[in-house]
């Protein structure tokens, strides 16, 4: 069962009856600085300034045990948006084309599972594409949400040639805040440092007795990479090159311990993996028999954290089975 709301967080109207976990890593008095440099005047009164001034206030030991916190980003209009209400609606239509997200867009979903009494809550952010919204990050990749959080990176498979420096990007600026929010939290109190602990364990365990544990620098968190667009990229690359860029792609995936997925909106398989994988990572539901790993070219890619082996990906042609390697190609 689940439910859902949505809520801008640009927007300066009151927030719904579920509000985020805000923990924006700015403090009110920078964030005042940058709103009057954008000249905006309301800034009191909007939910940014809201948002800061609960996290100064709140007691990281208050936060509910079920919620779970997780972001999408990813390039302007790479289909970050189609994913999220298509996770939370799947009865939604695939032509049913979703409003650019202006800044950092908010929904929510609860789930239970059968026979439980107990609802699990899961924050969604879905950060729009613009550069000038990067900063925002620090508002659900903070200490209030480090402990139970999943990041995504959504990339547009119909821009090949940007798919790469995109991720890049990503997985270094998430990688830093993420990072920053569990030193925080693992300083903020006995609770907290038991809390990135068991975090830090359950990474390392993904890869324990994995022959290429020695070979992966893991995310500091929970990570999948969301290909979209899988249909233009089978319609419009040729398979070789397609092959080649799965094999990229599965290699940035696996040395940064993080799933990979791919998928179409006009394919039903690949979506329901994105649902399945989303419902493990957030709700701890797993699918009856797994999730299977899909490595064949010519379908959407599929595998999970830990799963795939650098020995499978193998070497570019010609360079060495490295992220730069692979980026050189």
């Amino acid at each position: 069962q689940a439910t859902a709301e949505s809520k801008l967080i640009s927007d300066p109207c009151p927030i719904g009856r579920a509000s985020p976990p805000a923990a924006p890593a700015m403090s009110v008095a920078r964030a005042k600085k940058k709103a009057a440099a954008q000249g905006d005047e309301d800034f009191e009164s909007s939910i940014l300034f809201r948002l800061t001034q609960e996290y100064e206030q709140q007691s990281h030991g208050e936060e509910f045990a079920n919620d779970v916190t997780v972001l999408f980003c990813g390039a302007k209009k790479s289909g970050k948006t189609s994913l999220v209400d298509r996770f939370i609606n799947p009865a939604k239509d695939e032509k049913d084309q979703p409003k650019p997200t202006v800044a950092l867009d908010y929904k929510f979903a609860r789930y239970a599972a059968e026979g439980s009494t107990s609802k699990i809550l899961a924050h969604i952010y879905d950060l729009g594409g613009d550069e000038s919204n990067d900063d925002l990050v620090a508002i659900p990749v903070s200490l209030a949400t480090a402990g139970n959080l999943v990041l995504a990176v959504v990339l547009d498979l119909s821009e090949p040639f940007a798919i790469l420096p995109t991720l890049e990007k990503w997985l270094k600026l998430l990688n830093a805040q993420a990072n920053k929010a569990l030193q925080g939290l693992a300083q903020d109190s006995e609770s907290g440092a038991k809390q990135v602990e068991a975090v830090k364990l359950a990474r390392q365990e993904l890869f324990s007795g994995h022959p290429d544990a020695g070979s992966v620098n893991l995310f500091p968190v929970p990570l999948v990479i969301f290909g979209v667009k899988w249909d233009l990229l089978a319609s419009e690359v040729d398979p070789e090159k397609r092959k080649i860029l799965g094999r990229a792609l599965r290699h940035f995936a696996h040395v940064n311990g993080a799933s990979l997925v791919c998928s179409s909106l006009k394919d039903k398989t690949s979506m329901n993996n994105v649902r399945g994988l989303l419902r493990q990572l957030l709700f701890g539901a797993s699918a009856k028999g797994g999730l299977p790993s899909q490595l064949d070219p010519s379908k959407p890619l599929c595998v999970l954290a830990g799963k795939d082996s650098l020995q499978e990906i193998g070497a570019p042609q010609g360079g060495s089975a490295t992220e730069k390697g692979w980026r050189d190609l």
